[in-house]
């Protein structure tokens, strides 16, 4: 189940409980790369795919306007990751990491963009990790500021792979992000 914040900077973006929207154009550009196309990165697409996400919030750090632009469309995805080296894409890649198919799914802005790939058993990952096991659990984790419930930091692959699971920080008491 989504957290508030979570459900509501997504509706804004235009989606909704039970979105299936067609995705053709978005498997084909990814067939074109020479991605292998799964079920789970079909469902996650077909609901969450093609947004333009805004998030504006203010911070309670210095009280400042800040706006963030992230996106599920996987042309601008790729476009965006295609601009990194090669050397560059191996150092934080999946490739060498993930031993489960993968498509990039959602870029994340932050100082650094944060590239999400879905794999086919429903695991979401960056170039750290672990991020998620479920796609409830990766917006909310995304949204966590101003949510008063643990969230998860994401499990390095040295500790995914030595079977850990991922570990959860303590709910802060303070809101630190206040959503428009």
């Amino acid at each position: 189940m989504l957290n508030k914040i979570a459900e509501q900077q997504l509706r804004k973006a235009g989606w909704y409980p039970g979105r299936k929207i067609d995705i053709r154009d978005q498997i084909d550009f990814l067939k074109g790369n020479r991605y292998q196309i799964f079920d789970a990165g079909v469902k996650f697409l077909e609901e969450y795919g093609k947004l333009h996400i805004v998030d504006r919030y203010i911070s309670t750090f210095d009280n400042s306007l800040t706006e963030c632009h992230h996106t599920t469309f996987v042309n601008e995805i790729l476009e965006c990751y295609s601009e990194y080296s090669e050397y560059e894409k191996f150092e934080f890649n999946l490739f060498g990491q993930s031993k489960e198919k993968i498509l990039p799914v959602i870029m994340f802005e932050d100082s650094d963009p944060i590239y999400i790939f879905i794999s086919e058993f429903g695991n979401f990952y960056c170039d750290s990790g672990l991020w998620a096991d479920t796609v409830d659990v990766l917006w909310n984790e995304w949204y966590h500021w101003g949510v008063e419930e643990p969230h998860g930091i994401v499990l390095n692959w040295n500790e995914y792979y030595a079977g850990e699971k991922r570990k959860f920080i303590p709910a802060a008491n303070k809101i630190s992000r206040k959503y428009l």
